[in-house]
């Protein structure tokens, strides 16, 4: 002993176990957020039908959800989404965008977390991706409900007809997430 203190750091020890293979994949799914969140925005089609983006929205998410060995893999997703709306770029006119669009992705990671069942587990997380996007109306309408604000699709459509395709589209996107994982993974085994 010289009576130097030795100093202690944790960044060593945390930078020997964060490989770059795992920085790629926390790039990887910020990136799917980014992408789910920038589809929304600029892929127009004039359906008219509220809560249509669901479909890739939820298929970005859902199918990155499943690649991923990262526990919270769905809440990096989530940064992702509120990093980039934090740029005004997108156009988007909803101060609660990317707290809407964020619910989502916590949702999924709740239900893969305590999903057990591995037989089935696909199957629930169809199902609980089209409830995940449901929680898009139901945070505007609490929105609507508490400070007057009202969304234009529930002026045009009500609060019934958002709730149920929303609610649609969002299963919609998870089983087609989950065919995008399957594949992906058996296309994957043959290379």
């Amino acid at each position: 002993m010289n009576g130097n203190v030795q100093q202690k750091t944790l960044s060593r020890k945390y930078l020997t176990n964060l490989s770059i293979a795992g920085i790629l994949e926390i790039l990887l799914l910020i990136g799917a957020g980014v992408l789910a969140i920038v589809l929304h925005a600029r892929l127009r089609t004039p359906l008219n039908i509220p809560g249509h983006h669901g479909i890739e929205f939820m298929a970005i998410i859902l199918a990155a959800r499943l690649s991923s060995k990262i526990k919270w893999a769905s809440s990096i997703s989530a940064l992702g989404i509120g990093i980039f709306l934090l740029f005004p770029v997108l156009g988007f006119k909803d101060p609660m965008m990317g707290f809407n669009y964020m619910l989502p992705c916590f949702f999924i990671d709740l239900a893969y977390n305590f999903i057990n069942n591995n037989k089935y587990r696909n199957l629930f997380l169809s199902i609980a991706a089209g409830l995940a996007y449901l929680m898009v109306p139901m945070s505007r309408l609490i929105t609507t409900l508490t400070t007057g604000f009202l969304y234009s699709s529930f002026l045009k459509h009500g609060f019934v007809t958002p709730i149920f395709t929303f609610l649609l589209f969002g299963l919609l996107g998870g089983i087609l997430g989950t065919g995008i994982f399957i594949i992906g993974k058996k296309l994957f085994k043959r290379v």
